[in-house]
């Protein structure tokens, strides 16, 4: 070969470049994300909308409370605040449990590609970040979620037994915060546990997911009297009590009533609950434009959740775990919330952080799944000569 062809001899020690893996989430995003929570709610956001509760927790004002929970988050508050002499620092310390726990759920679940933008649209949620930060049940609720899931994802993919131990503390440590949240979560570990534990069979997720309906709705049917007498007679009432408030968000014309009214309007109840302020509330008070921005994107990233759930999950014990226990605990966290989502946006806005960060779990545990199953695993190593070239399709 002539010198002046440019050739040139590849070196001996030439290694081909090897493919870039896919981007994950940084744990430290996390932390740095929730501390901008934190300074937002405490100079910005408690300008135009006072922080309720959490500044009740840390004053000691439901010392006489008869709630255990309630006793319970506001003597860790006066407890810390008499620690650190600091508001802003006493609201960090939950923030920093809130951010700990989704951090072990993002590395667990390796979180990396596509399935980061779904997890980023709650971490950038108002309707999250806000109460997810300060004081009160919904940071430490959130960071037990956190854990729960991280538990139980990683309890699928390497198994431990500290891992289920861990996922049953946290469900009950979530019962006592928020008992129907937990207990939608409990629901979940259940049928997660059924599913790997259990014997296995062929029926198809169709099959088994009417079987399972018409289970429910015989249990449903016993239980009735109990479980109206519970809505009607305890839960409605209390509801409209509590955020039928003097608040320029307080809806006066909403009146649930009856445990037949509740489901038949779930239609349209449920989507207002979730998405916040309507339109014309907008109209009226500008300041709840973020908040509805929010709702919307909300509404979106559960349709979205739902789509990744039944048609993206790969066929087998991923897609039963996912339609046969996320869906139904999702479907009950979200009815046992409408009560409280209806009355009050701005009250039922604090509500619903609590279970945002669960209404991503599929997309989770496909990252989880995909992580140890590459999902175009397709290589072929094909000799060129002297040289070795690695194709990925």
């Amino acid at each position: 070969m002539p010198a002046h062809s440019g050739y040139r001899p590849r070196s001996p020690s030439f290694k081909p470049r090897e493919p870039e893996g896919p981007r994950v989430f940084s744990v430290r995003a996390i932390y740095a994300l929730f501390a901008c929570w934190t300074l937002f709610s405490v100079f910005v956001y408690s300008h135009f909308s006072q922080l309720g509760d959490a500044n009740s927790y840390l004053s000691g004002a439901y010392d006489d409370t008869g709630q255990a929970r309630t006793y319970f988050i506001t003597l860790l508050a006066t407890r810390l605040m008499a620690l650190v002499h600091s508001d802003l620092v006493a609201h960090l310390v939950y923030s920093m449990f809130a951010a700990s726990g989704v951090a072990y759920m993002v590395k667990q679940a390796r979180v990396h590609g596509r399935y980061r933008w779904a997890l980023l649209a709650i971490l950038l949620c108002p309707n999250f970040g806000v109460w997810a930060s300060v004081i009160g049940r919904e940071a430490l609720f959130i960071g037990l979620l956190g854990f729960f899931m991280g538990a139980v994802i990683g309890y699928y993919t390497q198994r431990g037994f500290g891992r289920l131990l861990l996922a049953l503390a946290c469900v009950g440590g979530m019962v006592f915060i928020r008992s129907p949240y937990g207990i939608g979560t409990a629901l979940f570990l259940l049928m997660f546990l059924v599913y790997l534990w259990g014997p296995r069979t062929q029926l198809s997720v169709g099959v088994q997911f009417l079987g399972f309906a018409a289970v429910a709705g015989f249990v449903l049917f016993l239980c009735w009297p109990m479980l109206d007498d519970y809505i009607a007679g305890d839960v409605l009432p209390k509801a409209k009590t509590f955020f039928t408030i003097n608040s320029d968000t307080t809806r006066l014309w909403m009146n649930l009533t009856t445990t037949p009214q509740l489901f038949k309007s779930l239609w349209w109840t449920l989507p207002m609950a979730l998405v916040g302020p309507t339109p014309g509330e907008v109209a009226s008070r500008p300041l709840m434009l973020p908040f509805f921005l929010s709702g919307v994107m909300v509404l979106c990233v559960l349709l979205f959740s739902l789509h990744v759930a039944w048609r993206r999950s790969p066929p087998g014990l991923v897609r039963k775990i996912l339609v046969l226990g996320w869906m139904p605990a999702m479907a009950l966290i979200l009815v046992s919330y409408v009560p409280f989502g209806v009355y009050n946006p701005g009250s039922g806005i604090r509500y619903e952080s609590c279970f945002l960060l669960f209404m991503i779990l599929p997309s989770m545990f496909l990252s989880a799944v995909t992580a140890e199953e590459p999902e175009a695993p397709l290589v072929g190593v094909i000799p060129r000569g002297e040289e070795w070239r690695v194709l990925v399709h």
